[in-house]
C-alpha cells in the first residue's frame, strides 16, 4: 500500500500503524465517554510525554471515566484532519474536539504521494515552503478551509478550538453554521514559561489548558 492509500483509503487501524500517534484505546466500551481530538503538534504535544498532553490530562481530571483518543498529528492541518474524521466518525464516538491548526497549511499529494504542506508562520511575515508556496491570502484560506470544517462539525457534538495565529473569523464561522468555537490560548504572546526550548507548550501550560477544557466539555 503507497502512501497516499495509507492516508486516504485505509482503515484507522492501518493509518495508526504507519503515522507517529499517541497511544489510543478502542475499547470503547468500558467509558463514560469517548473523545477524539484533532489538531497538530499542539494536541498531539510535540516534546513533551503523553501523560502531559491536553487530551491525557483531561482524561485524568475525568478521573479515567472519558477515553481521550489523541490524533493529533505533527505538521497537521484542516484537511489531514478531515481524513481522519472520516475514518474514526462511526466508531463509538460521542464528542469531537478540534484544534484548528493554521489555515495556510495543506496536506496535499502529488503522483499519489502525501505531501505535508507546512509553512513558516511569524507575526511580522511569513514564508512559505514546498510548492503551495504562492498562496497566502488569509480569507482564501478559509474558504478553502470551510467545507472541511463543515463536514467535521457535522458530527453529533463537536467543539473547536481556534488558536489566535491569523484566522480569527468567528462571526463568518458562525454563519455557515460552525459554533462551540471555545478559546485556544496558546499563540505568539504565550509567555516563555509555558514553552519548551522548540516554542512549543509545555507540562504547565497543558495542564492549565487543560483545566478550562475539561470545564468546557464537561
Amino acid at each position: 500500500m503507497n502512501d497516499y492509500q495509507i492516508i486516504v483509503e485505509s482503515d484507522i487501524q492501518t493509518f495508526l500503524k504507519n503515522q507517529n500517534t499517541r497511544p489510543i484505546d478502542f475499547n470503547t466500551e468500558k467509558y463514560e465517554r469517548n473523545i477524539v481530538f484533532l489538531g497538530c503538534s499542539l494536541t498531539y504535544g510535540q516534546g513533551v510525554d503523553d501523560k502531559d498532553t491536553y487530551p491525557a490530562k483531561v482524561q485524568e481530571l475525568s478521573n479515567n471515566k472519558w477515553n481521550c483518543i489523541n490524533l493529533g498529528i505533527c505538521g497537521g492541518s484542516i484537511d489531514l484532519a478531515y481524513i481522519i474524521f472520516n475514518k474514526v466518525k462511526n466508531l463509538n464516538i460521542d464528542t469531537i474536539v478540534f484544534q484548528w491548526p493554521s489555515f495556510y497549511r495543506r496536506a496535499y499529494f502529488e503522483n499519489k504521494t502525501y505531501k505535508p504542506y507546512v509553512p513558516t508562520l511569524t507575526k511580522e511575515d511569513m514564508s512559505l515552503t514546498e510548492d503551495f508556496a504562492n498562496v497566502s491570502d488569509i480569507d482564501y484560506c478559509i474558504m478553502r478551509n470551510l467545507s472541511n470544517l463543515q463536514v467535521i462539525n457535522s458530527f453529533k457534538s463537536v467543539y473547536n478550538l481556534s488558536s489566535k495565529i491569523g484566522h480569527e473569523r468567528n462571526n463568518l464561522f458562525k454563519r455557515y453554521n460552525i459554533n462551540n468555537i471555545l478559546n485556544f490560548s496558546f499563540d505568539y504572546d504565550t509567555p516563555k514559561k509555558y514553552r519548551i526550548e522548540d516554542g512549543h507548550p509545555n507540562e504547565l501550560w497543558y495542564k492549565e489548558y487543560a483545566e478550562y477544557l475539561f470545564k468546557q466539555i464537561l
